[in-house]
């Protein structure tokens, strides 16, 4: 991801699809053979979210889920897919589950551009309250 990262900040927008492809091949072989794992099938579903595949993303995400339900990092990225596809309630949901589940950071959920959607909303707000710093 942080090659992702890098590449998104770069523009290299064509770069960065290439990469985007080239994880999804390496996940989807993965998963046929390991297909209980929530964490692949989370960074899955971030790549679809990212080439906008949206059935392809909460297919993925909602088997996530369903795999580890009270994983609070599991919860947390899926509340970042479901932001990054536009889903605001459902966002909120798997987020308000990771909370429950643990992820309890203020900071980084303030600030994490994957779930811009959520920030400001008083809902978010409750769960991960502005620091006096104005995080």
């Amino acid at each position: 991801v942080p090659i992702n990262n890098a590449l998104g900040a770069l523009g290299k927008k064509e770069a960065l699809r290439n990469s985007v492809l080239q994880r999804i091949q390496v996940l989807e072989l993965h998963l046929k053979k390991v297909p209980e794992d929530a964490r692949g099938r989370t960074l899955l579903a971030t790549d679809y979210a990212n080439l906008d595949r949206t059935e392809d993303a909460m297919r993925e995400a909602h088997l996530a889920m369903a795999l580890r339900p009270d994983e609070a990092t599991v919860m947390y990225n899926v509340a970042c897919v479901f932001c990054q596809l536009g889903r605001k309630s459902e966002g909120l949901e798997a987020l308000r589950k990771a909370w429950t589940a643990g992820f309890k950071d203020p900071s980084w959920a303030r600030r994490d551009p994957d779930l811009a959607l959520l920030h400001g909303d008083p809902e978010f707000d409750k769960l991960y309250p502005p620091t006096e710093a104005g995080e």
